[in-house]
């Protein structure tokens, strides 16, 4: 079971539920003009929801459905649930929209094989080292789950946030036109760029003194090491985890030819010049 807590400001009616870890980081979610008996129902939705996809994605918990593809579908096809179908389907199709910069396998997303028979979906990996990690994808799919969630429940103002790196406002702000996001720069603290959200996704990806070389090229097999961070604003917050991550390691002409193929898209790309 997940950590969560929750506090409600009935002046307000704004409700604030924070899980200190999932998928790695911390989980916040804000929804503003609500009372607290439906904002307690549509946490407990939100939570449950995020806890089904931290068993599903999560390749370090050995109960993983990740893990358990990761352990033996080089040997023999591993039958998988729906949601881990759906996402290894979107997967595929991110590669081919990026050039093969965005890899859940960071090597080579061909030597995952898709079956099906009887409506199930099965898992095959061609070689012994292939294996899935969705460190780049998870936080996006969970957000775009919940947005779906919080709009189909007629939430009109909220924002959610994983660990100040992938975000959603939805609507605007009670008290302002937009919900405000501050980039930081990680060494001096100063802000890099404001971003102005309304039904709008953010996802920021980079290196810095503490999180570095954690992105791989696939075409190359090395570490992305640049001193740089890549933020992206977009309607859909899957295209916006998947292509700030992609955009790391892309040059100059596939950048380009990236973002012709998403939809009102916005990258922006900042040169670090400390630690």
């Amino acid at each position: 079971m997940l950590t969560t807590e929750r506090e409600y400001h009935a002046e307000e009616s704004f409700f604030h539920g924070f899980v200190p870890r999932v998928m790695g980081t911390r989980f916040d979610l804000l929804i503003a003009g609500i009372d607290l008996p439906r904002a307690d129902a549509l946490w407990e939705r939100t939570t449950a929801l995020l806890e089904h996809l931290n068993r599903v994605f999560d390749r370090f918990d050995p109960a993983s459905e990740v893990a358990r593809v990761n352990a033996a579908a080089a040997r023999a096809p591993v039958e998988v649930g729906p949601e881990l179908g759906e996402a290894l389907q979107s997967c595929r199709t991110y590669c081919e929209r990026t050039e093969g910069l965005f890899d859940i396998t960071l090597r080579d997303l061909s030597r995952v094989r898709l079956g099906m028979e009887a409506g199930v979906v099965s898992v095959r990996f061609d070689g012994e080292e292939t294996s899935l990690d969705f460190g780049g994808f998870a936080k996006g799919y969970a957000l775009k789950k919940i947005g779906v969630l919080l709009r189909e429940a007629g939430v009109g103002s909220a924002f959610v946030d994983f660990g100040n790196s992938s975000i959603l406002g939805i609507g605007r702000h009670p008290y302002g036109p937009c919900w405000r996001v501050s980039l930081p720069d990680p060494a001096t603290g100063n802000a890099l760029a404001e971003f102005d959200l309304v039904d709008r996704a953010l996802s920021v990806s980079g290196n810095t003194a503490a999180h570095t070389e954690h992105i791989v090229n696939p075409h190359t097999g090395l570490r992305d090491a640049s001193r740089q961070i890549v933020a992206v604003v977009a309607d859909d917050p899957l295209d916006a985890e998947v292509v700030s991550t992609a955009w790391m390691i892309a040059g100059e002409p596939q950048r380009r030819r990236i973002a012709c193929g998403f939809d009102k898209l916005e990258v922006y790309a900042y040169i670090l010049h400390h630690g």
